[in-house]
């Protein structure tokens, strides 16, 4: 071969090498979380029922403080069955509980974009937002929420509420739908370190036509937030000072740009596709059939994506690197026989 040409075949692979490599780095993209269909689920902040259930890690940051942050302080998982919805929030931090003072204990807060132009900023006065709003007047695993007088809760506190701004708040005027239980995985003393958990649930949709409760659709994207309290904000662990309004933490897409807009969470169908020998296992993301389950058998949804029942793991994200790399790999070779020559 000529020295031109090598030359320009030379050119030729490093631009054809630069797709490949581009092709797997674009995969990386903001916070998106998966709500897959699983069911067994029980509010009882026992979380081995999530067992299968995909878990997404997110900073959460003070945005009056962003110098104060959890990295991947916040384990997002939701999930669904046919009639409900279901919110797992595992935060890393340490226990502190007081059944009589509720600032001194955590509070968390759920929101869901009801209006397309509402903002994670209680609806920044642009759209409606729905807010599940817990703080713990009830202890470890009893539930709370329901209520079919209005969205307060007067128990256990875990309130079904809507806003259209900081200044626009308030309970659901018909009923609170919600059911939540929560656990720490270390409750032998104040200032354990571990993980709370905080279980809920709704019905999927609602009776609601006020603009007071998101419904949710399978198939479709839901904008979500998460804030979190802590009661260390103001005092040590066992002091009684406690959390303050606008001292908590939120859920950040991107903690370089301090990016606080809405998480995506993608309610992904479950498709069945006939095949020859029986249905195969759910849809991929890309729209292509997911793995055979043996002899023709229904496949299941792993942890990690749709999964045949003696297949891999599989989501959008590693077929695209596996499809890159095998390009990379590709273009390696023949480029290596053409210089060669």
């Amino acid at each position: 071969m000529k020295a031109n040409d090598k030359k320009t075949l030379g050119t030729i692979y490093l631009i054809l090498m630069s797709m490949a490599l581009l092709s797997v780095t674009a995969v990386s993209a903001d916070v998106q979380v998966t709500a897959v269909k699983h069911t067994g689920i029980t509010i009882d902040g026992l979380i081995g029922d999530w067992d299968g259930v995909p878990g997404t890690k997110i900073t959460m940051i003070q945005p009056m403080s962003p110098d104060n942050r959890m990295v991947d302080g916040l384990e997002l998982r939701v999930a669904y069955d046919d009639s409900n919805i279901y919110v797992l929030a595992i935060i890393t931090d340490d226990f502190d509980y007081n059944v009589t003072h509720h600032r001194n204990s955590p509070a968390l807060a759920v929101l869901f974009a009801v209006d397309e132009a509402a903002t994670p900023e209680m609806g920044g006065g642009a759209g409606y937002v729905d807010i599940w709003h817990w703080e713990l007047d009830t202890g470890p695993g009893v539930v709370a929420g329901f209520n079919l007088l209005s969205g307060n809760d007067p128990v256990g506190n875990l309130d079904d509420e809507y806003a259209l701004s900081i200044f626009d708040r308030h309970d659901d005027a018909t009923a609170n739908e919600l059911y939540g239980s929560w656990a720490h995985t270390d409750m032998s003393a104040v200032g354990a370190d571990g993980e709370w958990i905080f279980e809920m649930k709704r019905s999927l949709t609602t009776s609601d036509t006020l603009k007071q409760d998101a419904q949710f659709v399978i198939g479709e994207t839901v904008k979500v937030s998460i804030a979190y309290w802590d009661p260390d904000e103001t005092g040590e662990p066992g002091v009684l000072n406690g959390w303050t309004n606008a001292g908590h933490y939120s859920t950040c897409r991107d903690p370089a740009t301090l990016d606080f807009s809405w998480i995506d969470v993608e309610l992904e169908p479950v498709e069945l596709i006939q095949g020859p020998e029986g249905p195969q296992g759910p849809a991929g993301s890309q729209g292509e059939a997911g793995p055979q389950g043996s002899q023709g058998e229904q496949g299941t949804v792993g942890p990690e994506g749709p999964q045949g029942e003696q297949g891999d793991p599989g989501t959008a994200g590693w077929t695209t690197y596996a499809s890159a790399g095998a390009l990379l790999l590709a273009l390696v070779a023949v480029a290596s026989a053409f210089m060669k020559k």
